[in-house]
This record gives C-alpha cells, sequence and structure tokens, in this order.
C-alpha cells in the first residue's frame, strides 16, 4: 500500500522578540527518537545560557509519535502552540524547537502562546514543505546464474538496488513503494530460485 507524507526538506530557522524576550526557532527534519535526543543535546550546549529549551515533534507517517516539552513554561504555553504549527502543515518527521532568552517581563500565559506559536509559524515559513512517499526495503539472496533476473524485475516494478554484495550467493538490497511491493512478492512466490527478506519500512 503507497503512503505519501509531507516533511520539511532541510534545517531551517527563526527569530522572533516579545518585551524584550528572545526567541530562536529551528526546525529539523528527523527520523528517530534518538537523531531528536542529539539534536537536543546539540542546542542545549550552544545555547548554554538560554532560560527555556522548548520543543514538539512528530514521528512516522502515520503521525502516531508525538511529544510536546514546555521545559519550565507553564503547562500548555510553549509545547502546545508549537505542536499546533507543525499540525497546521500536516508535518511528521519534524522537529521544532523555541530557544528563549528571558527579557525581564513576564509574557503571562497568553503572551506565551502567541509567542511560541509565532516563532515557530516563522521558523515553518522559511521551510520547503515535500511530499515523500513510503517504500518497503527488502533483501533478496539467490545464486550467480539469476542475478540478472533480480535487476530485470527491479526496472520493470521501479525499484531501487541500494547494494549487491557476493559470498556464495549474491545478496541484493533495494527499496519499492509499497504500492508494487505485493507484485515483487508474488514473482518471487512464483520463482524457487530466490530468498526474500521484508527488512523496513521509510
Amino acid at each position: 500500500m503507497e503512503m505519501d507524507y509531507k516533511t520539511i526538506s532541510k534545517e531551517v530557522s527563526g527569530f522572533y522578540t516579545n518585551q524584550g524576550s528572545r526567541f530562536y526557532s529551528f526546525g529539523y527534519p528527523v527520523k528517530s527518537e534518538t537523531e531528536i535526543k542529539h539534536i537536543l543535546s546539540e542546542l542545549k550546549f550552544n545555547y548554554p545560557d538560554a532560560t527555556h529549551h522548548c520543543y514538539s515533534w512528530i514521528l512516522k507517517p502515520d503521525r502516531l509519535a508525538q511529544r510536546m516539552n514546555d521545559d519550565g513554561e507553564p503547562s500548555n504555553s510553549a509545547g502546545r502552540p508549537i505542536m499546533r504549527q507543525i499540525n497546521a502543515l500536516s508535518l511528521t518527521n519534524v522537529l521544532v524547537v523555541v530557544v528563549r532568552y528571558f527579557g525581564g517581563k513576564k509574557l503571562g500565559i497568553p503572551g506565551l502562546i502567541e509567542a511560541y506559536g509565532e516563532s515557530a509559524k516563522l521558523c515553518l515559513q522559511n521551510a520547503e514543505v515535500v511530499t515523500k512517499t513510503l517504500h518497503d526495503h527488502y533483501r533478496i539472496v539467490t545464486d550467480y546464474e539469476n542475478e540478472h533476473v533480480v535487476y530485470t524485475i527491479a526496472k520493470k516494478l521501479g525499484a531501487d538496488i541500494k547494494e549487491s554484495t557476493r559470498s556464495q550467493n549474491v545478496s541484493i538490497l533495494l527499496s519499492i513503494s509499497g504500492s508494487k511491493s505485493e507484485e515483487l512478492l508474488n514473482f518471487i512466490r512464483e520463482n524457487n530460485n530466490f530468498e526474500i527478506k521484508f527488512l523496513t519500512t521509510e
């Protein structure tokens, strides 16, 4: 089954001020929580004297993996307005962080909601939104004399050969659009000369 999702093409940033407080916003295309943790650690290292590092992220094409963090700001005054801007563009596999330097004057909860939301919005306005198609990744193992058959079926179905290694047999790593996976699997089932293993979808 084919599934498209929207994300951003590369890292972007924005800047916003309100009553002396400065808000630096950053958007990143991401694929895992490990990558997100690394980016957050890097930002805290680069902006160690900031008052808050607030963020929201969404992962996976179905957008079910989500998290918001107010980092000490009043509940739902930072992470939620950031998330609202991500949702406004229906994005996934994206992290938005807003780094705040307190300017000496409290903004109040409505002011914070506006400031964090506007910061995230300004950041994402600088992003190129791209649509990506989910691909299934498989490893196919066959003998040398049937290697060309794999390349032929891959070309026919528009699959990409990612890697080919040789030892006793030939092991070929390929990615294919989800809508074409069943056709590939049917071909393999009909031919006893091939072994296929599903690896991942991304």
